[in-house]
């Protein structure tokens, strides 16, 4: 089977626009893209977003995409939904739940089959908080998304952390220990343990390793086969560079090494900083990128 390579469009879609993105991601050779939903005017409180207008009216817009990208022979692989994740406000997390259940929904109108979802964090809650805490916010914000996952036909992933940069710290869902611990919590729920998964981002990871954590690839054979997407970048373990892969200081080798293991077989996505060189140079970077992830593959399986 081929292996695909994906990007993500985050800042392409916020300089070009939804539709422009996707054209780019055919264009510089990628297969897939990873398609944010994170941005602040998809919010169901903004009264200028698809969001605030109904169910209906987010499938529409999603489903339009859809059709776009099948006409040029292009997948949304995966979704990234909102980043802050459960900040003990309940307000703020409330309207989390709403925005993400509509991140559902659009990533089934697209055609994904998960939606990346950022966990509590110690960026929010500083860098020692109550470990009783922070699980108790896991564990009740992703049993209250997940359900919606399930209704729509997906499955949300749940993202690897590195240090918590303000505070000179590891994240608290940066241990990896902390990580194993809440995703088995909702994995022990039956409801909810077919709907949840893991997108390892091996930026993160790298820094992770800082705070006595295991390297990237290490992760990757740690969470195994709940591994079903990925973040793949690269960096200096000491900020979120989201470089491309062979630029930093990861291993690489024994991250193919690792995802062979664990007999991984989706989709080869990136998650990069393509605003590095340039604004104005995104498309130039991005198309490089795809370059050598192809040719890391082509050495590696002859593809």
């Amino acid at each position: 089977m081929k292996k695909m390579v994906g990007i993500s469009t985050f800042s392409l879609q916020e300089k070009y626009g939804d539709r422009r993105a996707l054209e780019i991601v055919k264009e510089i050779g990628a297969d897939s893209a990873d398609f944010t939903l994170e941005f602040g005017v998809n919010d169901y409180r903004n009264k200028d977003s698809v969001y605030s207008k109904g169910d209906e009216a987010v499938r529409e817009y999603y489903s339009g995409l859809k059709e776009y990208a099948d006409k040029l022979g292009i997948i949304i692989g995966q979704t990234h939904g909102k980043l802050p994740g459960f900040r003990n406000i309940k307000a703020e997390d409330d309207a989390l739940v709403e925005n993400t259940r509509l991140d559902c929904i659009a990533t089934a109108a697209l055609g994904a089959p998960v939606c990346v979802v950022h966990n509590a964090t110690s960026i929010f809650l500083g860098p020692d908080p109550d470990p009783e805490l922070m699980h108790k916010l896991s564990f009740d914000m992703f049993s209250r998304v997940i359900p919606y996952a399930k209704e729509n036909g997906i499955k949300i992933a749940t993202e690897t952390f590195g240090d918590a940069v303000k505070f000179s710290a590891c994240d608290f869902f940066g241990n990896i220990e902390e990580f194993v611990k809440a995703y088995e919590a909702v994995k022990a729920v039956d409801e909810l343990k077919d709907h949840f998964t893991v997108c390892v981002d091996t930026g993160h990871s790298n820094k992770a390793m800082r705070y006595n954590n295991p390297k990237p690839a290490d992760v990757i054979r740690r969470m195994g086969g709940e591994v079903t997407v990925l973040h793949l970048n690269d960096n200096d373990t000491f900020t979120d560079q989201h470089k491309i892969p062979k630029t930093g200081t990861i291993d690489w080798k024994d991250v193919f090494d690792a995802l062979d293991e664990i007999g991984y077989n989706g989709i080869y996505n990136m998650e990069l900083n393509l605003r590095h060189f340039s604004p104005d140079f995104q498309i130039e970077t991005a198309e490089f990128a795809v370059k050598v992830m192809k040719n890391i593959l082509k050495e590696r399986y002859g593809e």
